[in-house]
């Protein structure tokens, strides 16, 4: 279809370009200008969240910031001014996804004429499932039958280290969101990682989302789980890395790290709608970027998308937080303790885990872990675990 009506239908409607997204729409389904005016319209909707269209003045400025004044940004603005004032929403939507859906189809059938079982195909055929169901891809149940109370054990997902299994019986649902969080080096990250490892050694896809620290320091953190090859060696040895990579290459195919200044909601979601993974860990939520000025506003809302994001593609998500200073050398957190929401971060949570430890934990490599709010088993308490950074490992015995 002519790209000209589905970016008119994306700079007028904020509702047509995030059901565009939802089926899968990016960049690369534009020519050169084409992608231009898409991104730029995509970054005004991500920094406002109440604005509804494209705001053409500003569209100028961004076009100006990234080709300077002259031939090139006059090309482009001369390009939106081709738009037609009135586009038919619905029949734009419609029509990208039928031509999206018959390209697909193409493209799997002929991957699965040569024999072709792979990832991608995968992958591909997730896409190709949510563009039959249309739009949205929502499923609705006029009522609930006998089937809909029949546990499935399991497709629950275990975290670790074993003894949260006490609390959590034989792991949380799908869509489920689990809330961590503790004060600054705490050892939040290494718990989310030390879950990633473990679930991807298990088979699970894992989405990662992080722009805390560098993304090799990531990466290597999480080989040193995977593989029990320390980190000093991964650092300082690059047969010791390159081993790593090999040993872990089965199940590191199933790891996607999204690391991303100025991250947002929906590119989490886009990576959810490619991916289809089981497990998405955001760490931090206080780096992903939402329109609000106030900082718990931002907090509770970011808390609301991830878990709504956790149950539209049916995973697990696990959110970092900090905790406030009231947290400050504790050992016992109670919901209370997380930094700057006291209702938001713990409504979105049907499991909060709280990291808590003072000066004689810090010097013995322990931490204590509290489940402070637990909707998959209604199990409360508190209990020590052991880290070793070097490793990446949180124990429930000592190491």
């Amino acid at each position: 279809m002519d790209e000209i009506q589905l970016l008119a239908a994306i700079c007028k409607s904020r509702g047509a370009h995030e059901q565009l997204m939802g089926i899968g729409a990016d960049s690369r389904d534009f020519s050169e200008t084409g992608q231009v005016v898409f991104d730029a319209a995509s970054e005004q909707y991500a920094r406002d969240a109440d604005s509804q269209t494209v705001a053409r003045d500003i569209l100028a400025t961004q076009i100006e910031r990234r080709y300077g004044k002259g031939s090139m940004a006059d090309s482009v603005m001369a390009f939106v001014d081709r738009f037609p004032r009135d586009v038919s929403k619905v029949n734009v939507i419609e029509e990208y996804r039928l031509l999206r859906l018959a390209r697909v189809s193409t493209e799997l059938a002929s991957k699965l004429a040569s024999g072709h079982h792979g990832e991608e195909t995968e992958q591909q055929l997730a896409v190709y499932r949510a563009l039959v169901a249309g739009e949205t891809g929502e499923e609705f149940k006029e009522r609930l039958t006998e089937d809909d109370f029949s546990e499935d054990d399991s497709d629950r997902i275990m975290l670790y280290p074993k003894s949260l299994s006490t609390y959590i019986g034989k792991g949380v649902k799908r869509g489920h969101n689990v809330t961590i969080y503790g004060r600054p080096n705490s050892a939040k990250s290494m718990l989310a990682l030390n879950n990633a490892a473990v679930l991807l050694r298990k088979g699970y896809k894992v989405l990662y989302i992080a722009n805390e620290e560098p993304a090799q320091d990531i990466t290597l953190r999480l080989l040193a789980r995977m593989t029990r090859i320390p980190m000093e060696d991964l650092v300082d040895d690059p047969n010791a890395r390159s081993a790593a990579f090999k040993d872990a290459e089965p199940h590191y195919r199933n790891w996607v790290l999204l690391h991303k200044g100025e991250v947002t909601a929906r590119d989490i979601k886009r990576q959810a709608a490619r991916l289809n993974p089981d497990v998405i860990i955001v760490d931090q939520l206080k780096n992903v970027h939402v329109a609000e000025d106030n900082r718990a506003l931002q907090l509770d809302k970011l808390a609301r998308q991830v878990r709504e994001i956790g149950i539209d593609y049916n995973a697990v998500t696990i959110s970092v937080t900090q905790a406030g200073e009231s947290a400050e050398g504790k050992l016992v957190l109670g919901m209370c303790d997380v930094e700057w929401s006291n209702t938001g971060i713990p409504g979105a949570a049907d499991l909060m885990i709280g990291i808590g430890v003072n000066d004689e934990f810090k010097s013995t490599d322990r931490r204590m872990l509290t489940i402070a709010k637990n909707k998959v088993k209604n199990e409360h308490g508190s209990f020590p675990v052991w880290i070793d950074p070097n490793y990446t490992v949180i124990s429930g015995k000592a190491l």
